[in-house]
């Protein structure tokens, strides 16, 4: 335990304690203290023996506590007092006032040291101050909804620093003395005013509320319905004349709600709801509720209380949503050096591989690479996208949890369920060039549209109607978000989406026997030695990748050598298969930018275009993840699990037509019969023998006497060849030599820089 673990301790075992002891509460009450929000929200506590026990007595508790000052030679020094902490703007304890309530002397108060100053947070929010000599004095005031008020202890110099830089205009003192600090406060035009207060005599007066309103009325004190707020744990406690709130509710999100656990408190009785605080319904609800739980008949003025409460907590919404945002992070040398060794390595995407691997993913090199370039091109003004598709334990989730840790934090957006209108209520920027994952695509599907909106016009925007609160005016607001975004989706359906598939590549997980056995040895290595000692690498790795994931700039991508491909062309959706085509390679060079030469190209109002070349390899590379497998889903009519589903049935019917010489369009099967054939799961053999039915390649065969349902064979599916019109490396090579001049195939169509 540090210093302030031990402060915080203390007094919230000495805050506790006085809460249980009755005799000290009715002491204190004699004094005049009275209100439960003076104990709650100023923690008070008493001090005790049972207190300094309850902390421990082992050496190094001893050692904390004798720095403290709590304790002197291992004896505690402030033994049955009243414990009055005072923090400072960190919310860290920095003092404490400790008061003997057996004393008729209001001044009879020991302190821990001299630093800091009671009711700071409160007080720099005003534009006057209330000192009083005591601290007894000072809680009557503020119980008496005075407070702005503060007691004095220790050096006047933190008083007069304090109002100065707080921007206080105003002092009042309600004793006699302190001349030196007042004469310098004057100096520095703080208006000052001294005025004395007769404590004992008011204490029981039924008129002091006149008294100190006649007392302070040219004394520039404000209390028109003070408000004092404190920031607690999950939430705040709102402190007005009439009545106190303890609000807590999750105030750290970005949210469209303002979803809050309310506790009222008056007069020691609580009322305790919980309501969305932007409803109108829900708010009025809860006043009707207090004015008729506490009688009150103003409903206009806790109008007003929940207004001050709804601008208090945007506010700190605000603020914190400002603290959250992405921040420029430096990389130190030695980050600096890893990251920048990583990009230059000859075998960039063989380590990338490896790396992947070794956080535990195996074999399937194409899904781990494609999947890093999507992750990567986050930072491109045109990004990638893919949905990653299989049955449920697949692995699917594995590989992308690894893609999200090599990710910078910043850069990611981790999602597991997205409404309809959730992405309408984020931040304008704070989607732009971010990498989204969503857990399984079933979570997102009232979001389709604006996520298809976000890929295709890299922005999305709505429409809706605000009241304005001090006219009362109906406007139309337009809500705007930017992108782009690199979006990466999970799910366990091979029915896709039409419009994704067009947006999208869809990478399939190996889900075949083989695989399965290495992902087991791979899970049982886990659990060795050489496992665990493999395991504590990870952190490395994952630093290395963030750090180049930082040093890749937005720079320019040309592709001098797209005029000479070409691509299939049967079917409209190729104009954006064919675009994908081409992104990829550009993906690929971008990774690889500091293997690249820097080009540079003077534009016609002499700004100077800086651009990188995608190169021969760069397109080998896309190639080879693209052709016999990823690219098949899009250019192909089945998706690849019906595909294989397809040649299971095939092998089935071949089998069974040569053991029982029937001709294979003559057998009928059932959904079972292929489940047993096969070890699919029933989800995965009724969804996929569903959309062979849509496309005509399976007949339904009537069942008779509640039969399970039989289906036979029409059409004899193959893969189809038209991803054999696109050039082979070799071929685009080829083309390549044959050219004079591969720069007069292009005029770059670039008018700036970003």
């Amino acid at each position: 335990m540090n210093t302030q673990d031990i402060l915080s301790s203390f007094i919230e075992k000495s805050h506790q304690n006085l809460l249980k002891n009755k005799k000290i509460i009715e002491l204190l009450k004699s004094k005049g203290i009275k209100e439960s929000f003076i104990f709650e929200n100023l923690k008070l506590g008493y001090a005790d023996n049972f207190v300094y026990q309850s902390i421990g007595d082992n050496n190094l508790i001893l050692n904390k506590l004798n720095e403290t000052g709590l304790y002197k030679n291992n004896t505690p020094q402030f033994n049955d007092l009243i414990t009055i902490p005072v923090y400072d703007e960190n919310k860290s304890i920095v003092n404490i006032a400790f008061y003997n309530p057996n004393t008729k002397s209001k001044n009879d108060t020991k302190y821990l040291n001299e630093s800091g100053i009671f009711n700071s947070d409160f007080l720099k929010n005003n534009s006057s101050v209330i000192f009083t000599k005591s601290c007894i004095e000072s809680l009557l005031l503020i119980q008496w909804n005075y407070h702005n008020t503060t007691f004095i202890f220790g050096d006047d110099k933190k008083y007069l620093d304090f109002i100065l830089n707080n921007n206080i205009r105003n002092a009042v003192f309600t004793f006699e003395g302190k001349a030196s600090l007042i004469y310098q406060l004057e100096n520095n035009n703080i208006a000052v005013d001294q005025l004395v207060v007769d404590f004992d005599s008011i204490l029981n007066n039924e008129n002091k509320d006149k008294y100190l309103e006649r007392l302070f009325k040219n004394s520039k004190v404000e209390n028109n319905n003070a408000i004092n707020v404190i920031e607690i744990e999950s939430g705040f406690i709102f402190t007005f004349p009439h009545i106190t709130y303890r609000i807590i509710g999750n105030f750290y999100e970005h949210s469209i709600s303002l979803k809050v656990n309310i506790r009222a408190i008056k007069n020691n009785e609580v009322f305790i709801n919980s309501i969305d605080l932007y409803k109108n319904r829900e708010r009025q609800n809860f006043i009707f509720n207090l004015m008729d739980k506490f009688g009150f008949r103003d409903h206009i003025q806790l109008e007003n209380d929940f207004s001050k409460i709804i601008e208090v907590i945007e506010n700190f919404k605000e603020k914190k949503q400002n603290e959250n945002k992405d921040e420029k992070i430096i990389l130190t040398d030695t980050q600096t050096e890893k990251g920048l060794n990583f990009l230059n390595n000859p075998n960039l995407l063989t380590e990338i591989e490896k790396d992947i691997t070794t956080l535990g993913y195996v074999n399937e090199r194409k899904n781990k690479i494609l999947t890093y370039l999507i992750m990567t091109s986050r930072l491109m003004d045109d990004p990638l996208h893919a949905v990653v598709v299989a049955r449920s334990s697949a692995g699917k989730s594995k590989l992308i949890d690894i893609i999200e840790k090599l990710c910078p934090k910043n850069d990611l957006k981790s999602i597991s369920d997205l409404t309809s209108q959730a992405l309408y209520y984020v931040q304008e920027n704070e989607l732009r060039n971010k990498f989204i994952v969503i857990g399984e695509k079933e979570g997102s599907k009232g979001s389709e549209y604006p996520l298809r909106e976000l890929i295709s016009k890299k922005t999305i925007s709505k429409s809706v109607p605000i009241k304005d609160t001090v006219t009362g005016i109906i406007k139309t607001v337009t809500i705007k978000v930017n992108g782009p975004i690199a979006l990466i989706e999970t799910s366990s359906s091979s029915e896709m989406n039409a419009e994704n598939l067009n947006r999208c590549f869809i990478i399939s997980i190996d889900e075949s026997e083989e695989q399965t056995r290495i992902i087991q040895e791979n899970q049982r290595l886990s659990d060795t030695l050489e496992g665990l000692l493999l395991k504590n690498g990870d952190d490395k790795i994952i630093e290395k990748h963030h750090s180049a994931q930082m040093l890749l700039k937005n720079i320019i991508v040309i592709n001098p050598f797209a005029p000479l491909l070409n691509f299939p062309t049967h079917t409209i959706q190729t104009r954006r298969d064919n675009q994908k085509f081409l992104k990829l390679i550009k993906v690929i060079c971008f990774l690889h930018q500091y293997q690249r030469e820097t080009k540079f190209y003077k534009l016609e109002n002499n700004e100077v275009l800086e651009y990188i070349e995608c190169t021969l390899e760069d397109y080998k590379t896309a190639y080879e993840l693209l052709i016999d497998g990823i690219l098949d889903n899009s250019l192909d009519d089945l998706p690849r699990t019906v595909k294989e589903l397809m040649e299971i049935i095939k092998s089935y019917l071949k089998n069974k037509s040569n053991k029982e010489n029937i001709p294979v369009e003559s057998i009928t099967f059932t959904r079972k019969d292929i489940r047993d054939y096969s070890n699919w799961s029933f989800a995965q053999v009724r969804n996929n023998f569903q959309v062979l039915r849509e496309y005509e390649y399976l007949q339904i065969i009537q069942s008779k006497n509640g039969l399970a349902q039989s289906y036979r064979l029409l059409g004899n599916y193959s893969d189809s060849t038209r991803s054999n019109s696109i050039l082979t490396p070799d071929e685009l090579e080829e083309k390549i030599n044959n050219l004079t001049d591969l720069n007069n195939l292009y005029i770059p169509e670039y008018s700036g820089k970003n």
